[in-house]
């Protein structure tokens, strides 16, 4: 009776075909592991920043930095010192709450200016260094220059002799240069003696220019000791 074959009965060839499918599961779990590992991600950099003073913030604004005077939006103040524009005397002074009689027109008005009696041809000054800011004949107060010295301060010259003005708008004038001279144009002031009527404004406002005169240039242009 012939022996049938059985698996058991090739212990060599069992082991072999284990093995092979041993050997297959590896190789595909060591595929699959390859490329799932590809199909990850990079996870993102959440490194803190270095601070070792290096990078975009070396140029960062420090508030309060004394290095920028104007971080505070305030123009730095000036210092104007004003001289009398003519020498001579003071014919008649500046009022503006009180009425002071005008002998062309035989009437009590105020006057916003102060006139500096002189001779007709005496040299007219600037004040103060500035730049010329207007020069029109006034209908009242004749050739008339004005200079602005700052963006609140600002003077003015009447009764000038319009021939002797050659200054221009945005001509630059320094403190005592001659910018005129004396004339007789001023229409409601024909009757007083020759005089210089000049003004001082600040902010628009008149004032009384011998309150922004210096003691010096008031003692020495117009006679007057404090």
């Amino acid at each position: 009776m012939e022996k049938k074959f059985k698996f058991s009965d090739k212990p060599t060839a069992s082991k072999i075909i284990y093995a092979t499918v041993i050997a297959i599961l590896c190789i595909s779990a060591l595929v699959i592991g390859i490329v799932v590992a590809n199909g990850r991600k990079p996870e993102p950099d959440t490194a803190p920043p270095t601070t070792d003073g290096e990078g975009d913030n070396q140029d960062t604004e420090v508030p309060g930095d004394n290095n920028n005077p104007s971080q505070d939006g305030e123009k730095p103040e000036i210092k104007l010192t004003f001289v009398s524009p003519a020498t001579g005397t003071v014919a008649k002074s500046h009022s503006t709450t009180v009425p002071v009689f005008s002998n062309t027109l035989d009437e009590w008005r105020i006057h916003t200016g102060l006139d500096i009696s002189t001779d007709e041809g005496a040299e007219v000054l600037a004040a103060e260094a500035g730049e010329v800011s207007a020069v029109y004949n006034d209908p009242m107060l004749g050739c008339t220059l004005e200079i602005k010295h700052s963006d609140t301060h600002r003077t003015r010259y009447s009764n000038l002799d319009a021939d002797s003005v050659t200054l221009e708008v945005g001509s630059k004038v320094a403190s005592g240069e001659v910018i005129a001279k004396v004339g007789d144009s001023a229409i409601i002031e024909l009757a007083d003696e020759p005089h210089l009527h000049f003004e001082m404004l600040i902010s628009d406002t008149s004032v009384n220019p011998l309150d922004y005169i210096s003691e010096e240039s008031k003692q020495a242009s117009l006679g007057i000791v404090a």
